[in-house]
């Protein structure tokens, strides 16, 4: 055997000797991050309140965001959400009874309850915050529709929805027609929003903040619920009990 050909036997032993090796420490290290996201889910474990959501990390996988049942893993420094409508990550950074989460490139800072604090004020379904919030009872869609008639007509439909995300989406069409010919409109805006028992306040992409004031009522003849928002009651196009 040549000098060549025991040099050649030699590495691959060495080689052969490593690859067991590189998948013990490997191995270790996956063990090793398992270990590291479960000491994290356990010091998540409990309620956390923002101003725009109330939390809860329960320890068989399972959380609660307001009203609203949903699953949830820990992986690294990453909390992945998911529902029937798909999965969303959230990097976050914890530190003791403060939790600050990454959402739509935006901070939105927890802070731990303790004790039987629930995080609402007052009593009833509308659980607002002084300063403003999410409120579940008003996510969901609102339409407002009017019509014209007669030698000239005019009809106008304007729907915004609320998400339980904080963010929301608005549209308008409008058309009429008269015997000098017809037009007809569209236009779109979206952001974010919050909300007292009061106001709405909408963070525009397009124009800014803007608060209104609202008013909450049951439509005098069908019972459904409705904001009234400026002055124009929006009817709910969701199933939902009234105010």
């Amino acid at each position: 055997m040549t000098r060549g050909t025991n040099i050649l036997f030699a590495v691959l032993i060495i080689v052969l000797g490593l690859v067991p090796m590189a998948a013990s420490v490997n191995a270790q290290k996956g063990n090793d991050q398992k270990s590291a996201d479960e000491a994290t889910k356990k010091l998540l474990l409990g309620r956390w309140q923002s101003s725009e959501a109330v939390i809860e990390f329960r320890a068989n996988g399972s959380i609660k965001i307001n009203d609203d049942e949903l699953v949830y893993k820990v992986k690294g420094a990453v909390i992945t959400v998911t529902s029937l409508e798909g999965s969303m990550q959230f990097p976050f950074e914890l530190d003791g009874d403060k939790l600050t989460v990454a959402v739509e490139d935006r901070e939105v800072v927890y802070t731990r309850l303790k004790g039987d604090s629930t995080g609402t004020q007052g009593s009833g379904t509308l659980r607002a915050a002084a300063g403003g919030g999410i409120i579940p009872e008003f996510v969901g869609k609102w339409c407002y529709m009017s019509s014209l008639t007669g030698s000239n007509s005019y009809m106008s439909s304007r729907c915004f929805t609320l998400y339980q995300n904080g963010t929301y989406e608005y549209s308008a069409e409008s058309s009429s027609g008269g015997s000098y010919g017809s037009t007809a409109g569209q236009s779109y805006d979206s952001g974010r929003w919050t909300a007292t028992r009061t106001t709405i306040t909408a963070y525009s992409n397009a124009h800014g903040k803007l608060v209104y004031p609202i008013e909450l009522r049951n439509h005098p003849k069908t019972g459904d619920a409705m904001i009234v928002l400026d002055g124009d009651a929006y009817v709910t196009a969701t199933q939902r009990r009234p105010w």
